[in-house]
């Protein structure tokens, strides 16, 4: 198996992010010729990342539903709890996460250039993403990790997305928007001792940097 991937990407890093934890054999690679590229468009019509690709030729793209499919396919190191409730508030905090925090940050990320910043809707996109984190909070674990004792599927959608919103605050002035959030502050320490995740943290933030400075995407 192939995950066509970028380092960059919030989505592609929960995949790896998963894949990491669950110790799979599976190559991770940047689409062949970009994104756009013909040859990467007969994989994933879409043309984004993450893109699974199968031994038998067929993709799973789209990050929640290549989260499911190692879940079901390898299920020996689950990160999927077995009870219905728990693994229903896995799937909750997930929801949660892509609802009410990355959809404002999506946004905000067309306003990061001050030369070309609406201003009333950068502080509007703010305000709902800072809802958003108490949302979030509030389904939180007081656990280590984002749904309870054990790394989860929880985990994989919404550290990467917490990765950007602490990033993004201080190009608006406002430092790290998940420290006035105690519970998320502290998830964000204890989930970042788990080596998958470390790794992540390690790969956006090579990502980010590299991007920052004029180099494009990785």
């Amino acid at each position: 198996m192939q995950l066509y991937s970028a380092n960059l990407s919030p989505y592609a890093s929960r995949a790896r992010l998963a894949i990491y934890a669950k110790g799979l054999p599976v190559e991770i690679q940047y689409p062949p010729g970009g994104m756009k590229s013909p040859e990467y468009l007969l994989i994933n019509p879409m043309g984004k990342v993450p893109c699974l690709h199968l031994d038998d030729g067929s993709s799973v793209p789209e990050s929640t539903t290549i989260l499911e499919y190692l879940e079901d396919a390898f299920p020996q190191t689950p990160l999927r709890p077995k009870d219905p409730a728990k693994a229903a508030r896995v799937r909750l905090i997930g929801r949660v996460t892509e609802m009410y925090v990355m959809e404002p940050l999506h946004h905000l990320f067309d306003q990061v250039n001050p030369e070309t910043r609406d201003a009333k809707r950068t502080e509007a996109l703010l305000e709902e993403m800072d809802n958003g984190l108490g949302r979030l909070e509030h389904y939180l674990s007081d656990d280590a990790y984002a749904a309870g004792p054990e790394l989860t599927l929880a985990d994989c959608e919404i550290f990467p997305v917490l990765f950007y919103v602490q990033a993004i605050g201080p190009a608006f002035g406002r430092g790290d928007m998940i420290a006035k959030h105690p519970k998320l502050a502290a998830y964000m320490t204890s989930v970042a001792k788990h080596d998958a995740v470390a790794k992540v943290h390690a790969e956006l933030g090579a990502a980010l940097k590299v991007f920052m400075s004029g180099g494009g995407v990785t």
